[in-house]
């Protein structure tokens, strides 16, 4: 018995089927980038706001008394919400990333040594450890 050749279009729809699972990972990939980036510039914000309100409470130069500079509550408190915001942001975008690249993995059944989900999910997670290094900075060495 021969076997019947194979069918040409089903070849070109298994093609077609990798070809847009390879765009979607790379889709998630810019997602997780986009994300990271958001996250950086508001923990930069909140790190501009706990600072300016420490600016505009600052005396002049020639003032000897110091004992009486507290930053201004509303911004210390604005700066931390920033912060921890960016911070949650990383966790939950990297975490849906590393979840989604290990499926994806598993599904191509293809695994590249130098192209794995961990690359991404490990730059997130750092991100996210400076982020709450400075959130204690902020709310923890406060003069």
């Amino acid at each position: 018995m021969d076997d019947p050749a194979p069918d040409p279009q089903l070849a070109a729809m298994q093609v077609l089927t990798e070809l847009s699972m390879q765009r979607s990972y790379m889709n998630t990939e810019r997602t997780l980038a986009v994300w990271t980036r958001t996250a950086l510039s508001l923990m930069i914000f909140g790190i501009a706001v706990d600072r300016f309100g420490e600016l505009m409470r600052h005396p002049p130069w020639h003032v000897s008394d110091r004992s009486a500079i507290w930053p201004h509550l509303l911004s210390a408190v604005g700066g931390g919400v920033l912060v921890a915001l960016g911070v949650v942001i990383l966790l939950a975008t990297g975490i849906r990333f590393l979840l989604y690249g290990l499926r994806w993995q598993r599904e191509i059944q293809r695994h590249v040594w130098y192209h794995t989900p961990w690359l991404a999910f490990g730059f997130a997670m750092a991100m996210a450890a400076v982020g709450v290094m400075v959130l204690v900075a902020i709310c923890v060495f406060r003069q």
